[in-house]
């Protein structure tokens, strides 16, 4: 079974605005309920930080299964409708932090256009995974995605 690389890594300006968030919930609850409310400030909040994410979490769970199943051109195409998703909605990524209640400090369009060309080289389709991550470096310079794999499948072909 295929594992999929991991890379995680947070922004500390968005987990602060998230963390705002959260506080001014409580806050507002503890003010308006007391001790109830904080804690239903707190439910509150994390019930509407997964329904924010939901939709950007299904193309990541459904490309992460069809991967471990070794599904890789299906799993290609799930990451792909994701990075079409939000390609269409650049805001709702650039804003995730409101958006989302997300403080990642990777795009997820950085996330589903990494992982496509993952499945994709997974496939034996090298040269189209190559210019994906091409694509990537385009749009994200330091994608510590893109940089690794890249030269994993180019180190052959120089010599």
């Amino acid at each position: 079974m295929t594992k999929p690389l991991v890379v995680r890594m947070s922004s500390w300006w968005r987990l602060c605005v998230v963390l705002t968030v959260l506080f001014s919930l409580q806050g507002a609850g503890m003010y308006f309920a007391g001790l109830p409310g904080l804690f239903a400030a707190t439910v509150i909040y994390f019930i509407l930080k997964m329904l924010l994410q939901r939709r950007a979490k299904s193309f990541q769970k459904a490309g992460i299964k069809l991967m471990t199943e070794e599904r890789y051109r299906e799993a290609a195409a799930m990451f792909e409708a994701g990075y079409r998703y939000f390609s269409e909605r650049r805001w709702t990524d650039r804003y995730r932090a409101i958006s989302m209640l997300d403080y990642s400090g990777m795009d997820w369009r950085e996330i589903m256009l990494a992982n496509m060309a993952t499945n994709l080289a997974m496939a034996g389709d090298r040269e189209r995974a190559i210019e994906l991550y091409q694509h990537c470096l385009e749009l994200y310079p330091e994608s510590r995605l893109a940089k690794p794999a890249l030269r994993f499948l180019t180190a052959g072909a120089d010599g």
